[in-house]
């Protein structure tokens, strides 16, 4: 069978970007971001998009083209995906989507449901929680509304939270409902998906000695321009690799020195929910323990 798309998922540091490069060598392939951090202009670095001169040699495509300060989505992604595929086949080229962001495939590969937008009334009320109560409280709340779709969400994230006690409170289904009424934007037939799964330990290491290259590299005056723009903590971009940390420093909360260690701690949490959710919900696609 001929494949005409490469999917390339797997956790942070697991070398996805390097392995997209081999394949858009070897099939001359066209490389599309499907990471939701790297979408975003202004974290070129913390958020580890593949290098300029990575990006002039190969085609990239939906890297730094959206503002810190906007909500993107998994539906906006693939709005802009879909016809970007269909223009590289046309040219005759290789699709290869690439990033650690598992709903974007599983919506490409799945689909993404046509959810009812939530009565206004029910968004005030989940912004109350998160507010008032936090974020733990929140995810109670989401976990008592719609126990499926709230065990898809990887640690505090308010963003999809929100979007779970939203949907329940505000339509007249919860949000795991909507998701399985869906259909896939790509044929099974057209892609083959493949997960890059080091050893733990090797990627621990990685994780440690990337974010300390960040942080030689641009990474703190980065987030010092982000810093800046005094946004919202609430907004996805904000949860780029060490951004949170470094911002506690620059604040004069803490040192720079345990900003890098609380960086490196708290990435290495985040790698091993996204090793966990990508083992359990990519079961069908090609494990490799790179």
């Amino acid at each position: 069978m001929t494949v005409l798309i490469h999917c390339i998922a797997g956790p942070t540091a697991s070398g996805k970007s390097a392995y997209a490069l081999k394949l858009a060598k070897k099939y001359g392939g066209e490389i599309i971001n499907a990471d939701a951090l790297q979408v975003y202009s202004g974290l070129q670095i913390l958020s580890a998009r593949p290098t300029l001169i990575d990006m002039d040699n190969i085609p990239h495509h939906l890297y730094g083209h959206v503002d810190p300060s906007v909500r993107y989505s998994s539906g906006r992604w693939l709005a802009e995906v879909d016809p970007l595929i269909i223009e590289i086949l046309a040219r005759g080229h290789t699709p290869i989507l690439v990033g650690g962001t598992g709903l974007y495939f599983k919506a490409l590969t799945e689909g993404l449901a046509q959810i009812p937008e939530p009565e206004s009334s029910a968004k005030r009320e989940a912004q109350a929680i998160l507010d008032e109560q936090g974020i733990k409280a929140l995810r109670k709340q989401a976990q008592r509304l719609d126990p499926i779709a709230t065990a898809r969400v990887l640690g505090d994230d308010p963003q999809r939270l929100l979007r779970i006690v939203n949907v329940a409170l505000g339509t007249s289904k919860p949000l795991s409902h909507w998701q399985r009424e869906t259909k896939p934007i790509l044929p099974r037939s057209a892609w083959q998906g493949s997960v890059l799964l080091p050893k733990r330990e090797n990627l621990y290491d990685k994780i440690n000695a990337r974010f300390e290259h960040m942080v030689l590299n641009g990474g703190l005056e980065e987030a010092q321009c982000i810093y800046a723009l005094k946004l919202s903590h609430t907004l996805p971009a904000m949860k780029a690799i060490g951004l949170r940390e470094l911002i506690a420093h620059l604040e004069g909360k803490i040192s720079l020195e345990q900003a890098i260690e609380d960086a490196m701690r708290e990435t290495r949490r985040f790698s091993k929910r996204q090793y966990t959710w990508l083992r359990g919900q990519m079961k069908g696609w090609q494990h490799i323990e790179v």
